[in-house]
């Protein structure tokens, strides 16, 4: 597998309506001790099986993992539920490691012919690319997806320590491209959208992270810029769990998908 890979890509089998792919060490998140695919990474695989099923593109994707892909680990996939007509379809699949589930994907795929156009939600009014500066999120992430994509602040703050304190109440944007100099790939937004946690620290003020309960994103055109904005809301916090909203643009403003996440909130002790 190419190391630039955003997403492990899956392949045919043996077997009719099933796709399988193996869990690359570059894609792999969590440190050293049990490190495990990370779950962007995961989702766009599965957004890409189910358009290979349906044999349309994505309109939008809600994924459950319920098991952690490891290195090596081979992740089979297959339709449960395809139904529709010509244009649009309704998916549900199902992604397994040998007998152990990892992951169901809900889902529509298609598009149809009309030519009424209008984006209500606007790109903030942030500084360009080259204007902001290059941080590392290996520290709030991971260095593999760090070594994939070059991260440039444009609004919020990120921790740069494990006692840092700041501002409570703000959003964060990132604008995010490929190290590789490859445009990104509409089937890699959700790579990008399950980022949301990094927003968490602007909003709270401390540093703090999540376990993602689920995925969901609804895809609206192709990307067609070098660089994308990533746009992040954490709009609630409460009873331990996190509720967060992003927004992802072309560096022209137009927006390309539209995501949201729950989480199981960590906030990270001071030392």
């Amino acid at each position: 597998m190419n190391s630039v890979s955003t997403y492990p890509k899956p392949e045919p089998t043996d077997i009719a309506d099933c796709l399988k792919f193996v869990v690359p060490e570059h894609l792999c998140v969590g440190g050293t001790a049990e490190p495990f695919l990370y779950g962007g990474s995961g989702f766009a695989a599965c957004v890409a099986a189910m358009e290979h099923f349906s044999g349309l593109p994505t309109i939008f994707a809600s994924a459950q993992f319920t098991g952690k892909g490891r290195n090596g680990d081979v992740i089979s996939v297959s339709p449960e539920y395809i139904s529709g007509g010509n244009s649009i379809k309704q998916c549900r699949i199902r992604a397994q490691i040998g007998d152990a589930p990892f992951a169901t994907l809900l889902g529509a795929t298609g598009a149809r012919e009309d030519d009424t156009l209008h984006q209500g939600v606007k790109a903030p009014n942030v500084l360009q690319p080259h204007q902001c500066e290059e941080r590392s999120v290996a520290r709030q992430i991971s260095s593999n997806l760090n070594a994939l994509f070059e991260f440039r602040l444009a609004s919020g703050q990120l921790p740069d320590q494990r006692d840092w304190t700041g501002a409570i109440g703000q959003d964060t944007a990132f604008w995010i491209r490929k190290r590789s100099g490859n445009v990104l790939s509409r089937i890699e937004l959700p790579v990008i959208a399950d980022l949301a946690a990094m927003a968490l620290p602007s909003a709270l003020g401390k540093p703090a992270s999540g376990n993602s309960l689920d995925n969901n994103i609804r895809f609206v055109r192709e990307a067609d810029s070098e660089w994308i904005l990533s746009c992040t809301q954490v709009a609630s916090v409460q009873h331990g769990l996190t509720h967060i909203a992003t927004n992802i643009f072309s560096q022209d403003g137009s927006i390309l998908a539209i995501a949201s996440q729950s989480m199981i909130l960590r906030v990270r002790p001071p030392t």
